[in-house]
This record gives C-alpha cells, sequence and structure tokens, in this order.
C-alpha cells in the first residue's frame, strides 16, 4: 500500500507521515495503528460441531471459548512475528452476515441451525432467537469479552418501558459489571407520537392523544440495530431486518432481591 492511497490518515494521523513521499509505501508508519481480524456466527459455527450453540449447551460454551481464544492467541503470535498490532474484533458485519449464509447455502445446501436463516448471528452472540434469562445471556457472553481486545458488545432485549423499572435497569448493569462486560447495552423500544409528542411504548394507537397510526403521520419507533439507535429499518439490509424481526425479549431480572 502507498502514501496516496491514504491521503487524509497520511495528512493528519499517523506521525511521521508528513516525511514519506506520495509514491513510498505506508510500512514505516502502519505500526502505530491495530489491524482487526473480525468474526461472526460463532452460535451457527458450535450448532454445526456440537449440535447446539452455547446459549444451549455448557459443552458449546466452553469449545466457543476455546475457539476464539485459539483465534486470539493466532492474532498475538501475529503481532510478535510481524512486530505489528492485530487483535480479535467482535464484529456485527452488517452486510456480511447476509452475504456469507447465502454463499455458505449454495456451496453446503440448507443445513438447519446453521445456514437455513438469512443471517449468521452476530460475533459470539447467543443466538437472537434463543429463549434466555438476562442474567443467563450475560454470563454465557462475558468471557469472550475478555479475549476480543479489538470491540465487543452484549445486549439484552427488555420489553417495556426502562423508566419505569429503573431498580431492574441497575441491576442489569450491575451484572454486566460485576461479570466483566466491556461494553454492554440494554435495548428497550422507544416510541414517539409526533403530533402529540408523547414518548413511550406506542401500540396502534397514542395513550396520550388516542389517534391511531392510520390517522396521521406514523409513530417514530426508536430501535437499535448494530449500534444505531433507527426509527426505521429502511436502510437495512433484508438479514438485519429478519435478525431484528427474530430477536426475543429476554426476561427480566427480580428486583426485590
Amino acid at each position: 500500500a502507498f502514501v496516496k492511497q491514504f491521503p487524509l490518515l497520511m495528512s493528519i494521523h499517523w506521525i511521521d507521515c508528513d516525511k514519506l513521499n506520495p509514491d513510498d509505501t505506508i510500512e514505516k508508519v502502519i505500526n502505530q495503528g491495530t489491524l482487526g481480524i473480525g468474526f461472526i456466527g460463532l452460535a451457527e459455527c458450535l450448532k454445526a460441531l456440537v449440535g447446539k450453540h452455547h446459549g444451549e449447551s455448557d459443552e458449546a460454551q466452553d469449545l466457543g471459548v476455546k475457539i476464539i481464544t485459539f483465534m486470539r492467541d493466532c492474532a498475538n503470535d501475529y503481532s510478535e512475528l510481524y512486530q505489528h498490532n492485530y487483535s480479535i474484533l467482535a464484529t456485527p458485519a452488517e452486510g456480511l452476515s447476509g452475504r456469507f449464509t447465502r454463499m455458505d447455502r449454495r456451496k453446503y445446501g440448507t443445513i438447519p441451525g446453521v445456514t437455513d436463516n438469512d443471517y449468521y448471528v452476530n460475533s459470539f452472540h447467543v443466538d437472537v432467537k434463543e429463549s434466555i434469562t438476562i442474567v443467563d445471556k450475560i454470563k454465557r457472553e462475558a468471557p469472550f469479552h475478555a479475549i476480543t481486545r479489538g470491540g465487543h458488545i452484549t445486549y439484552v432485549e427488555l420489553d417495556g418501558e426502562a423508566q419505569k423499572n429503573i431498580k431492574a435497569i441497575a441491576k442489569i448493569v450491575k451484572v454486566m459489571h460485576d461479570e466483566g462486560i466491556g461494553y454492554g447495552s440494554i435495548n428497550h423500544p422507544v416510541d414517539r407520537d409526533p403530533v402529540c409528542g408523547y414518548n413511550g411504548i406506542i401500540g396502534n394507537t397514542c395513550p396520550k392523544c388516542g389517534r391511531n397510526e392510520s390517522d396521521g403521520p406514523a409513530f417514530e419507533r426508536i430501535r437499535r440495530i448494530t449500534g444505531y439507535l433507527v426509527g426505521t429499518l429502511d436502510r437495512f439490509n433484508n438479514a438485519k431486518r429478519a435478525e431484528v424481526r427474530d430477536r426475543v425479549k429476554h426476561i427480566n431480572v427480580q428486583t426485590n432481591s
């Protein structure tokens, strides 16, 4: 790769890049950065290997940790060999999750629990369709945070307004902290009526003004998709829409203890 291919990075980011000519390679300055090695579909990988994913089986959980640890160790070996920073990245693969599934389905056929969906599950996440408690999901995914230092996230899906159950939110945050979650998210629905300004969960009728969605502007429904808060899925591909559709609400924690 040559300096002239990265005009922005070479102009403001990397030390000593101003000493290079446009036709020089970036070898002398690239070691200031980190190359991330991303992965998706651990759940489907485990399903193919042992018949269950890590949300269903302790055996699968242990194997999953071994697989990602092996990847982390390889990245560390690369760092020593090439004297450059390599790191394992737990990626949502926004456009790739569906593309990889289609490619594998063409090559290997339809495999139940592996290639029969429209997408591969994000990184090390438990299958989004798995009915699992909030605490169990956090505990299943937490060990992967320590070995995916290039980036990671664990989220839980709530069914209800967060502001009406502050104690539950606080307990979830504490569990995430205690289990070693590096980056955690609590997803919950936030709807808004643009006519009267009501914020909360809205079905077909606004609880404040009583209007039906078909009577005027559509209600704004804010959801978290691959890290973004969005009010519509129009800009996302079919794979991500299918993933959002399949998400189950995780069983809430108890707040009386």
